[in-house]
């Protein structure tokens, strides 16, 4: 994108500042990770200095629930429809796995995600192997049973045409998605 994501304006705000007002309206505090981008942070938001900065998401995650040692709901501030709702409910019915994660249209959706404590040590194993890549991640929790998968028709009670997994990765798609209506 040429430019810090997190900065981007988004319809009269930098993009981060939209997607933590999304989810403040269910969530009692917002965590964000790495990135310089501290002096963004609303009030009330807690940043946390990215442990591992360039290790990926994977080591985010790890490092944000190693010090936090709750479970989260994980997004990705390049997501502007982020839905704050099934974030909750994935958080609420995800009780004895490492993550529950929504699958969409095929694939993952470990950026929309709730995470918790418990699947710190299976992503500092991969981590240490040297695995960064999130959809392998996955696969090795998911054979070892960890992992809990929310269906369309799970998602689909929340957002009917999967629009909260969009992130703006490409000028192209900033384009595309920018012109169109905010939605709640």
């Amino acid at each position: 994108m040429g430019a810090s994501k997190a900065r981007l304006e988004w319809h009269g705000q930098p993009l981060l500042v939209h997607v933590v007002e999304r989810l403040q309206s269910h969530f009692g505090r917002v965590v964000v990770v790495g990135g310089d981008v501290q002096s963004l942070c609303p009030p009330g938001v807690l940043w946390l200095e990215d442990e591992q900065p360039g290790a990926g998401v994977a080591a985010s995650i790890c490092g944000a629930l190693r010090r936090l040692q709750q479970p989260c709901f994980v997004c990705g501030c390049d997501m502007p429809f982020v839905h704050a709702g099934l974030g909750r409910w994935l958080l609420e019915n995800g009780g004895g796995c490492a993550a529950h994660v929504p699958h969409w249209q095929g694939s993952p959706q470990p950026l929309h995600a709730a995470w918790f404590p418990e699947t710190v040590n299976a992503l500092q194993q991969k981590l240490s192997e040297g695995e960064r890549t999130m959809w392998r991640i996955l696969h090795s929790m998911d054979e070892m049973g960890a992992v809990r998968w929310a269906g369309e028709a799970e998602v689909r009670q929340f957002d009917a045409d999967g629009q909260c997994f969009v992130n703006l990765n490409t000028p192209q798609d900033w384009a595309q998605w920018s012109a169109r209506p905010e939605r709640r």
